[in-house]
């Protein structure tokens, strides 16, 4: 009997133990959840503790992203002027030049002039001696018929020539002109007192002004093109004869007209067609009428006022409305 007492007061002691085991562990439980409690509303995390990315700050508010506005660069339009041009090349010659021909054949004995020396109408520039085997003739004079200066000499001393060759070339430097040859599809813009702006390799950067003064009535048949002779309008001792001139000449002008970027105009619908920046910052489509066109500009004649700002690049990543920032306002030049 003494004996089963024992073993109820051990299993009694055991099941008291398990009792107060189960109460602490229920008791830092509800401790636990107690104080997260306190840090989601407001306090103090524990030591450590990380805020999720994106969640919202302490203040109740989830952090401000980048704008989504799309960044495109733009342009303040403003009265100009805007030029019309083809792109042409051609040639410096004397537009008076005479080949000198000896008045009888034989050899060419004596030459009394090199290239570049200037000569009078009447001077003696050469001596052909027309003797033949058995025969001999006195020496037979060349003349020069004008004044000028000496551009070609394309015999040598010793040569043979006859009547028909001319042993000398004498031009006029100071009448310089230059020939070139315009396509067939241009020549309904040329005139008399078209300008042009010229360049020369021997000068580079530098830019000469040259007028239209005579236009071929008759076109090639061969290369379809027309020749047009213009003259320098200062006269300049660098230029010479023979040089290569590359022109851009002037067939229209408009002056204090509106012109974009060629880049700033696209095709809608059939349409020419721009985007502006709206005063509320929005991409605005404007459907325009165009005028003249330069190397890099278009003219506007109808759709755009003065002082709006037209989008010039990023016209792939926008449609009408929306938003957008100006990154660069430079003008384009």
């Amino acid at each position: 009997m003494a004996k089963t007492d024992k073993g109820d007061r051990i299993i009694q002691i055991v099941l008291l133990l398990l009792i107060a085991g189960g109460i602490a562990a229920s008791l830092l439980i509800r401790t636990e959840s107690a104080g997260g409690a306190v840090s989601a509303s407001g306090g103090r995390p524990p030591a450590g503790a990380q805020r999720p990315a994106g969640a919202p700050s302490a203040s109740g508010k989830a952090a401000s992203g980048a704008s989504d506005a799309i960044a495109v660069e733009a342009l303040t339009l403003e009265r100009r002027t805007i030029s019309q041009s083809i792109k042409v090349n051609g040639d410096v010659t004397a537009e008076t030049a005479v080949a000198i021909y000896p008045d009888t054949g034989g050899r060419l004995v004596r030459r009394s002039i090199s290239l570049g020396d200037s000569v009078r109408k009447g001077q003696v520039i050469a001596a052909i001696d027309p003797s033949v085997p058995g025969q001999n003739y006195s020496n037979s004079p060349v003349t020069s018929t004008i004044s000028g200066t000496v551009i070609e000499l394309p015999y040598q001393v010793g040569a043979t020539v006859t009547a028909q060759t001319a042993v000398a070339t004498v031009g006029d430097l100071d009448d310089l002109v230059i020939v070139t040859y315009i396509p067939e599809r241009y020549i309904s813009s040329l005139k008399n007192g078209l300008m042009a702006n010229v360049g020369f390799d021997a000068y580079p950067g530098e830019s000469f002004e040259a007028e239209v003064y005579e236009i071929s009535p008759v076109m090639d048949a061969d290369t379809r093109t027309l020749s047009v002779k213009l003259r320098l309008t200062d006269r300049d001792e660098r230029i010479r004869p023979g040089m290569f001139a590359t022109m851009k000449l002037i067939t229209s002008q408009s002056e204090n007209t509106l012109a974009v970027p060629s880049i700033a105009v696209f095709n809608y619908y059939g349409d020419q067609a721009v985007y502006i920046i709206s005063p509320g910052g929005k991409a605005e489509r404007r459907i325009v009428e165009t005028g003249l066109r330069s190397d890099t500009r278009i003219e506007i004649t109808r759709g755009l006022e003065e002082g709006e700002r037209v989008i010039t690049q990023g016209l792939s990543k926008i449609t009408d409305g929306s938003a957008v920032r100006a990154v660069s306002l430079e003008e384009a030049s």
